[in-house]
């Protein structure tokens, strides 16, 4: 019996070497199966010298190897810490982490208008809890105990949507926790005002996600430029993450739940990143760039090329009218983008040509309606007396002319701008209407396009490329050439490979 038992147990310990060699060469095979299974194959080696290419495969099939080794090794150690785990069902799965991305919690929205509301019903399908700051009580009293809004009074808003005037309550100042993030939705105009007021209450190191579209009179000022000069931390000069989202997105249409694609900016991509995921649903789509004042300029200037439509529109010149100055007028957005630093790649995208197309042809657009009237010789005062919604693009078109005249120092600026220089005019009552499309009519005749400077650095880069990629392949067909003197090296060489290949798997 001990002999029996004795033998049992000494059988299988001999063959277990054999085992080791079969497994550690089946491994060997299967990891570089170009190596050694078409080994003899001239084509392995058509455009490397072999022994270059024969120390990178060695290199590659140890490192295969390790891995698959690890790999097996951590999997062993699963099936045995969980003998019911199915190993194939969890590879399939991703591991679901205990808390979601997109997880908020607590939103505060600074505005109460119509995007502000929008955007806290797009939040609040989304799970999370919103505070709507407002600036007036009987508006917070109809929210919370009516669950409506003055603005959308046939949507009934969900329960985590609470209003308030108080900041202290929006910011979190008497809870114990603050939010998570901040939206602010007020108009551009009357941006810094009321961030110098709600500054002091400002949770520290809380994103600040901007939709005001525009450019402040007073001071020529982009959205990023203006949030940056007022919530800087006076004594570490430090700021809170800035982001901004701009697109076509009517507030109604968001505010229903219909399909809208937004963009998302921030100088760090990785915060644009994480407020696309916070926003994006079933019916928002969301993208993220860094080119911050790319995303401003579109969002500033579209206002006052809608203006510039909507005045065609009331001239009653017609569609073709109307299509070329939105063309036009996206011309002298990708300049002006152009000279203040943007991209051209984001004002041809949802930020730029995007939004310009729903504001100047949307039958929701406030400043396209605004131009309209001033085209059918409403003036402009009364215009904005009769609204109870801002059109951004009568001041942006004054911040526009101010800004330009500024920054760009070259001859006759007002033929490189004529759309925006023009609205300003009508604007301010130094021409009709009709004077401003005559005067464009007769401006000098010029060619359509002009490559901007940097497209002419993009385009030679690209023609320097072409170049390099030719030079390449002249390089390797004089490789090719060189075919009948490798064949005397591979020759000499593969005797030493067969060598290599059995001392390595030996070992």
């Amino acid at each position: 019996m001990e002999f029996r038992m004795t033998t049992l147990i000494i059988l299988p310990l001999l063959f277990l070497p054999s085992i080791a060699i079969k497994t550690h060469r089946s491994l060997l095979f299967s990891a570089t199966p170009r190596v050694y299974r078409n080994f003899k194959r001239q084509s392995a080696c058509r455009r490397t010298p072999v022994l270059l290419h024969s120390t990178i495969l060695r290199k590659q099939t140890r490192s295969r190897i390790g891995a698959f080794s690890s790999a097996h090794q951590d999997f062993s150690h699963e099936s045995l810490a969980d003998p019911n785990s199915n190993p194939s069902s969890e590879s399939n799965t991703p591991a679901k982490s205990s808390k979601s991305k997109s997880s908020i919690g607590w939103l505060t929205i600074m505005g109460g208008g119509s995007f502000g509301t929008a955007m806290a019903i797009c939040a609040a399908s989304k799970g999370h809890n919103v505070t709507l700051l407002v600036r007036r009580q009987e508006i917070a009293d109809e929210i919370n105990e009516q669950r409506i809004h003055p603005r959308f009074g046939d949507i009934v808003l969900d329960d985590k949507i609470t209003a308030t005037t108080d900041y202290e309550k929006a910011f979190g100042a008497s809870a114990d926790r603050k939010p998570d993030m901040l939206v602010h939705a007020v108009p551009a105009q009357a941006s810094r005002d009321f961030l110098h007021k709600v500054k002091p209450f400002l949770p520290k190191s809380v994103p600040i996600v901007s939709c005001s579209k525009g450019i402040e009179v007073s001071s020529q000022s982009l959205m990023h430029q203006l949030m940056a000069d007022v919530l800087r931390d006076e004594t570490t000069g430090e700021l809170p993450p800035l982001a901004f989202i701009s697109g076509p997105s009517f507030a109604d249409e968001l505010a229903r739940g219909v399909a809208t694609g937004l963009v998302v900016a921030s100088k760090k991509i990785k915060t644009a990143k994480r407020v696309a995921e916070l926003l994006a649903s079933d019916v928002l789509r969301t993208y993220a760039t860094n080119d911050v004042i790319g995303v401003e300029v579109g969002g500033a200037l579209k206002n006052v090329i809608a203006l510039a439509a909507g005045i065609a529109e009331g001239l009653e010149l017609g569609m073709n009218a109307r299509s070329a100055i939105v063309t036009r007028g996206c011309y002298e957005m990708r300049r002006l983008g152009h000279l203040l630093g943007g991209r051209q790649s984001t004002l041809t995208g949802l930020a730029g040509i995007g939004d310009t197309f729903g504001t100047c042809f949307g039958p929701m657009s406030r400043n396209r309606r605004t131009g309209e009237r001033i085209g059918r010789g409403e003036k402009i005062e009364e215009i904005l007396e009769s609204m109870d919604q801002v059109a951004e693009g009568v001041p942006t078109a004054k911040a526009l002319v101010k800004l330009i005249q500024q920054t760009d120092h070259s001859y006759r600026i007002d033929l490189k701008y004529p759309i925006i220089f023009g609205v300003a005019d009508i604007l301010d009552g130094i021409r009709t209407p009709l004077e401003g499309f005559q005067d464009i009519m007769r401006d000098p005749l010029r060619m359509e396009m002009y490559e901007l400077k940097r497209d002419k650095e993009l385009l030679s880069r690209e023609r320097e490329l072409q170049k390099r990629e030719t030079h390449i392949e002249e390089l390797e067909q004089a490789l090719l050439l060189k075919k009948a003197e490798l064949e005397k090296l591979r020759a000499m060489i593969l005797n030493k490979e067969h060598s290599d290949k059995s001392v390595y798997i030996t070992n």
